[in-house]
């Protein structure tokens, strides 16, 4: 089982670093030889505050862009520990008192076993007098009957000890599901936060839509040698990288969340033991 969990994570890794190209070209900005050639000769041709403005946001776009890479990095090394640990706790949830059931199965099991022997002498007993008082055999009753009666508190003295183990093992399964029950509810609380990363993630996906228009607008207004705009562009597009980086700041901490759930749990599977 351990080793099926790490096998399904480590596709999921690598599924993620499969489409890793395609997610940071998305959300990343970098002008090309050409491009950075027309952007050196716009701000040589615009005035010293202008180009230091420009140089400022174009260094501090790329920098932005560096931490929105290192939420990614962040993000994904505890999104797989948690769903590597997810999976474990899981398991372990389905495996509580697991031993202690089959204990008490195993005594209930035995215990019939034990007694079937004396079912079946009182069962034989029982017709063995039911015979004799059809041939009206006095004498065969009167030895019969006694045997039968003895016999009998023997059966109801076995079937109160069946009936004790069995409501025992009944008593531990219905404890066991309550208990199962409380700890997968807890781990539930999942599901609420992974409702909050889908909706970040469909935020920055909404986000990296308009950061990929005005990286055109931006090359347009570089190639025209428009500094006002490229200027104008660069603020907007550092807007959106920002609010990309506030979204993944978010979605570091709903993982964090996730973990801090699942180590309350374990914490409780423990007690258990």
């Amino acid at each position: 089982m351990k080793t099926a969990s790490r096998l399904a994570v480590f596709g999921l890794v690598l599924l993620f670093l499969l489409a890793v190209p395609s997610v940071l070209s998305a959300a990343s900005f970098e002008f090309s030889a050409t491009a950075k050639t027309a952007f050196d000769k716009m701000k040589s041709a615009a005035d010293k505050t202008t180009a230091a403005k420009l140089t400022s946001q174009y260094a501090e776009l790329q920098s932005v862009q560096k931490q929105t890479i290192d939420w990614d990095s962040r993000i994904d090394k505890l999104h797989y520990q948690n769903e590597e640990a997810v999976l474990a706790t899981r398991k372990r949830i389905k495996e509580i008192d697991a031993n202690k059931l089959l204990q008490l199965e195993s005594a209930v099991t035995q215990t019939k076993k034990k007694y079937e022997p004396l079912f079946r002498l009182y069962d034989s007993l029982n017709q063995q007098l039911s015979i004799a008082k059809s041939f009206k055999d006095k004498l065969a009753t009167s030895l019969l009957k006694p045997q039968v009666e003895t016999t009998r508190a023997a059966v109801q003295f076995a079937k109160l000890d069946i009936r004790s183990k069995e409501a025992a093992l009944k008593e531990a399964k219905a404890n066991t599901a309550k208990s199962i029950k409380k700890l997968r509810d807890q781990l539930s609380g999942i599901d609420a936060i992974k409702v909050k990363i889908k909706a970040s993630k469909s935020s920055i996906s909404s986000i990296k839509k308009y950061f990929t228009t005005e990286t055109s607008i931006l090359k347009q207004a570089v190639k025209k040698g428009d500094a006002a705009a490229s200027s104008s562009s660069l603020t907007r597009m550092l807007a959106h990288i920002k609010q990309i980086n506030e979204h993944k700041q978010k979605t570091y901490a709903y993982e964090q969340q996730t973990t801090i759930i699942i180590a309350k749990v374990d914490a409780q599977i423990s007690s258990y033991k």
